[in-house]
């Protein structure tokens, strides 16, 4: 195991002992914005419920409490911000047994909300009351799932170490745990080729535990791991990965799949490659993402291909998929470089009668086509050339 992947099994404290102390264990401070709960986290954190309101919602509770009415009162509490003061007054009552049920449903309502703080106390609550609460499995999942949500991979790895210490061997890691980390470590950095560089060893590391462990990954998985090696440009790993899916996995290739490898090898220039996955991905009757199609026919275009270029981007225009302006623009370029201003000329006005370009954007294309000094060029409202 690698040592970020350490430090990050390090990152967040133990659970603390088994109490009902206003004291959480984690802080809920972040120096990171989550891409999924960005909004409102961008300005003050939301004032805590005025203790009228707190006394009010706890005086309403019922009378007979157990955790599955605790759990649907809590589902109905119109304010999220009154369900960790409800959950810490219910279980402060003499007959009130703990049960992951209450839990469960606060931990959703809270990370759907995006009240971060609540939400991570209420974790850390729970997490305390471990070894008192029943099949645990379910609540420690969302928990992981929401931490990545939120981007914490230290409290989201604290949980994985909670679940691999599980006496309950359905709340053990699963498929979904480790699609849910991977997913994490790579959301880092974005497009940054150099940090989804330095992840892929702790995804590397993850993914031999998880086959130690005897989890069987699944496409979905599998497929987290050959963007992560695309995106890193480690495109051999990616491709090794691609052939052991079958024989060694059990796994089909989807659309997917391919896609990240036709993105990946396009943009290390690998045609050849790109085009014999295409082709076969279209031959098993896929369509490839959007992304893929732009790298791809941009590549083509690149590569002094135009004509195959021109020849996908229309297949994949009839499939759905229409390259975007830059790709386009790229490709009716490369014609004109290669001295086939007839055919870029051609093309551009081609794509405007099949309504993938407007009138602005064929006068823009065939503006990039003039011969430079060439002042004679002139194009009318309807995108004709008057030339």
């Amino acid at each position: 195991m690698t040592t970020l992947l350490r430090r990050l099994l390090r990152a967040a404290p133990a659970p603390a002992p088994a109490s009902l102390s206003s004291h959480l264990p984690f802080s809920t401070r972040s120096r990171r914005t989550p891409h999924r709960f960005r909004r409102s986290r961008r300005g003050a954190n939301p004032a805590p419920p005025s203790p009228d309101a707190v006394s009010a919602a706890i005086a309403s509770l019922p009378s007979r409490l157990t955790p599955p009415v605790l759990a649907s009162f809590l589902a109905n509490t119109s304010d999220a911000r009154l369900l960790l003061p409800l959950l810490t007054h219910s279980l402060h009552l003499p007959a009130f047994r703990p049960d992951p049920a209450p839990f469960l449903v606060a931990i959703k309502r809270l990370a759907t909300a995006d009240l971060y703080a609540d939400f991570d106390r209420t974790c850390a609550l729970s997490f305390s009351l471990l070894p008192s609460l029943s099949s645990p499995g379910p609540l420690l999942r969302n928990a992981l799932y929401f931490y990545c949500q939120f981007g914490r991979l230290g409290k989201a790895f604290h949980v994985y170490t909670l679940m691999r210490a599980s006496a309950d061997p359905a709340a053990r890691p699963s498929a979904d745990t480790y699609h849910a980390l991977f997913t994490a470590l790579l959301s880092r950095g974005r497009g940054d080729t150099l940090i989804h560089y330095m992840y892929m060893d702790n995804v590397s590391a993850l993914f031999k535990q998880m086959l130690e462990e005897g989890i069987p990954p699944d496409t979905r998985t599998l497929n987290v791991l050959i963007r992560g090696y695309a995106q890193s440009l480690h495109l051999n790993d990616a491709l090794r990965l691609f052939h052991q899916m079958r024989p060694l996995y059990g796994c089909e290739p989807d659309a997917f799949t391919y896609s990240y490898l036709v993105h990946g090898l396009s943009a290390q220039s690998r045609t050849r490659n790109a085009r014999e996955l295409f082709e076969e991905m279209r031959g098993n009757g896929l369509l490839p993402t959007e992304p893929a199609c732009n790298a791809f026919v941009g590549a083509l275009a690149m590569a002094g291909e135009a004509g195959d270029a021109e020849r996908v981007m229309w297949e994949m225009a009839r499939a759905g998929r229409v390259v975007d302006d830059i790709t386009r623009r790229a490709l009716v370029e490369e014609l004109s470089r290669a001295g086939k201003r007839e055919d870029a000329d051609r093309l551009a006005r081609e794509m405007e009668q099949k309504g993938i370009v407007s009138a602005r954007e064929l006068r823009a294309l065939l503006s990039s086509i003039r011969d430079d000094g060439d002042d004679s060029l002139d194009v009318d409202d309807s995108g004709r050339s008057t030339w």
